[in-house]
């Protein structure tokens, strides 16, 4: 018979993780708001209205498409084209993290009751879905890389001459 992967899934998770998830959370909307404020600015959107319907119910790869599509075409000088489409790579790279932690479900392997694991539901193509240990000094980390991109955004917004969101 087959070795079945059986979990047990707490409503609750060790309070450890709650201050730097809802960091990440809140970081990575900052990290979209930025994001449309850029393209708002490089495609000369002045009506908040018009802005707001062109970008703000988009999801995060929506925004991460739009933003990275400002290269070549919107965004000419080449120091600031190096720097969107770097900052675009990180953005994907903390958009995939993010996501596991904003979409996964938490935990534990029956007789590993000390290792929290968080389970991939959304776009699991395996029937038992893929389960990764992640420590509270893994989202500190995710959680500070958002922030430090963050900051890089702020700057390149400001390089820009786009005014505040």
């Amino acid at each position: 018979m087959a070795s079945w992967f059986k979990a047990r899934h707490p409503r609750n998770i060790p309070t450890g993780y709650h201050k730097p998830i809802g960091q990440l959370v809140v970081r990575w909307n900052f990290t979209e708001l930025y994001l449309q404020s850029i393209i708002w600015h490089v495609w000369r959107i002045k009506d908040p209205k018009v802005a707001r319907l062109l970008t703000w119910d988009l999801n995060a790869i929506s925004k991460v498409q739009l933003f990275q599509h400002l290269v070549p075409r919107w965004i000419t000088d080449p120091a600031n084209q190096t720097e969107l489409i770097a900052i675009e790579k990180e953005v994907e790279s903390l958009r995939v993290k993010r996501n596991r932690v904003a979409h996964g479900i938490w935990g534990y392997k029956s007789g590993e009751r000390k290792k929290l694991r968080l389970f991939q539901i959304k776009r699991e193509t395996r029937i038992l879905p893929k389960a990764e240990l992640v420590s509270v000094a893994d989202v500190k980390k995710w959680a500070d890389e958002i922030d430090k991109l963050n900051v890089r955004l702020v700057k390149f917004h400001r390089k820009l001459g786009a005014s505040l969101p």
